[in-house]
């Protein structure tokens, strides 16, 4: 039987040949746009399936039109039409020697739960920072190989995306940006990040000369992401007002005269709930946090009513824990209620809810051109901070927070029940100009304005 000669153009830039000789259990190649990432993936993808005949091998992507215009596409330029059959029905390529390479879609987590045990012995997901890491690890999970093949995870990412933050801690921050190899704790597999700039991607550049310079072009945030690869920024990210500067401040005792509120989000999945004081104008500041998951009901109220020990103005909630529960009669407003928990029920607008956090959070010019806002969080509200830097803008309706990764939803959704519910206070955008603000201030200053 004679030989089959085939002919492979593809000549991988430095940065794609140090991605295909990695031996790191996990590896992923990201940065910036135009680096030659994801046809790096493709090729990576098709070296494996005929290295190990018989394989089974999945490509995901967040739809099927992202998988046609860029895996599939690349695929089908780049892969000789000799060495595989595709089925488009079944969006699957059959290689020569048995291997079958899946081409999936994944834009949730409900969508990841429908691959649990699946068998794969190769693992790529293209633009990683789209995908939740709920999503990643029911994946991942699904990683293994009875045929005894060396199973392999590969990816790509840019900066921005609903994973951004998790990706940036594993790959970017774990290998202190690319600079070294590291171990996953739990597992022990290796992971290695190789960071790509459009500048690595010759044949781009010699092909499409003005790209970079429309990258140069875009707004500051999408520039630093896309064209340096700039992980320190977060395109996408809800509330872009964030500064923990001004946004964030170190405990001190919240003076007699201020109003004081609490405000949650229930669910089994997670309990947030959050005291809320206001001053004489009008500055809202989240004092106390509590973030529990798996809680009864009752159990939550309990533990609410054990953290207060002041006199609180008004609890809010939203409409669903007044729903009825079939098993029981009853509504968790109804338990709360038993445990000495007297909930007001607000309105569930989400963007006007948005909206007014947005509001309370703009930065101004304060006594002496100091920054500040109208809203501010303890510093021992830990998991509410993290929330609100991380949660993201739904790419379905530009007003309204993005839905996944579910965890980052619930800190956020309780202080929108606290702006739903509050009487609107009037609200001074300056501080008297002899006056310190409250952080700052001395026992002296403090004892005469509880006075007034």
């Amino acid at each position: 039987m004679g030989k089959l000669q085939i002919d492979v153009t593809y000549k991988p830039n430095p940065k794609q040949q140090i991605f295909h000789l990695s031996k790191a259990d996990e590896c992923v190649y990201g940065g910036a746009k135009g680096g030659g990432k994801s046809h790096a993936l493709v090729m990576e993808a098709f070296v494996y399936g005929l290295e190990h005949p018989g394989a089974t091998m999945y490509i995901f992507r967040e739809t099927y039109d992202d998988l046609e215009a860029s895996i599939v596409r690349k695929w089908r330029q780049n892969v000789d039409k000799r060495l595989y059959t595709y089925n488009g029905s079944q969006h699957m390529a059959r290689l020569i020697n048995g291997t079958e390479v899946y081409f999936r879609y994944c834009s949730s987590d409900a969508d990841a739960d429908g691959y649990q045990g699946h068998e794969m012995d190769w693992l790529g997901i293209d633009e990683l920072t789209l995908h939740s890491e709920y999503e990643y690890s029911v994946l991942k999970s699904c990683l293994r190989s009875p045929k005894g093949f060396p199973t392999q995870f590969r990816a790509t990412c840019n900066p921005g995306g609903k994973g951004h933050t998790w990706v940036k801690k594993r790959y970017i921050e774990g290998t202190n940006y690319g600079n070294r190899k590291t171990k996953d704790k739990e597992t022990g597999e290796t992971i290695e990040f190789v960071p790509a700039k459009v500048s690595d991607n010759e044949v781009l550049q010699k092909m499409d000369p003005s790209y970079i310079k429309r990258l140069e072009n875009l707004p500051a945030d999408k520039r630093k992401a896309y064209l340096d690869g700039d992980w320190d920024i977060f395109e996408g990210q809800y509330f872009e007002e964030f500064d923990r500067k001004i946004h964030v401040c170190q405990p001190f005792p919240i003076p007699a005269g201020w109003n004081k509120y609490r405000a949650l989000d229930y669910g089994l999945d997670m309990f947030a709930g959050y005291w809320i004081a206001v001053n004489r104008w009008g500055k809202s500041y989240v004092y106390r946090e509590v973030y529990e998951s798996r809680m009864l009901a009752r159990d939550a109220a309990r533990l609410m009513n054990n953290l207060t020990n002041e006199e609180i103005y008004d609890s809010f909630a939203p409409p669903d824990l007044w729903n009825t529960n079939s098993q029981t009669g009853k509504s968790f407003a109804e338990v709360f209620a038993e445990e000495g928990i007297y909930l007001r029920k607000t309105g569930n607008n989400r963007i006007m809810g948005w909206s007014a956090i947005k509001e309370d959070m703009k930065v101004y010019e304060g006594p002496d051109g100091e920054k500040m806002s109208n809203f501010c969080i303890f510093s021992n509200c830990v998991n509410l901070i993290r929330c609100m830097q991380e949660i993201q803008y739904d790419p379905k309706n530009i007003g309204d927070v993005a839905k996944e990764p579910h965890e980052l939803t619930h800190g956020p959704d309780a202080i929108r029940y606290y702006y739903a519910g509050r009487p609107e206070s009037p609200m001074r955008k300056e501080e008297p100009k002899d006056r310190l603000p409250w952080a700052l201030r001395t026992e002296k200053e403090t004892e005469v304005l509880i006075e007034w």
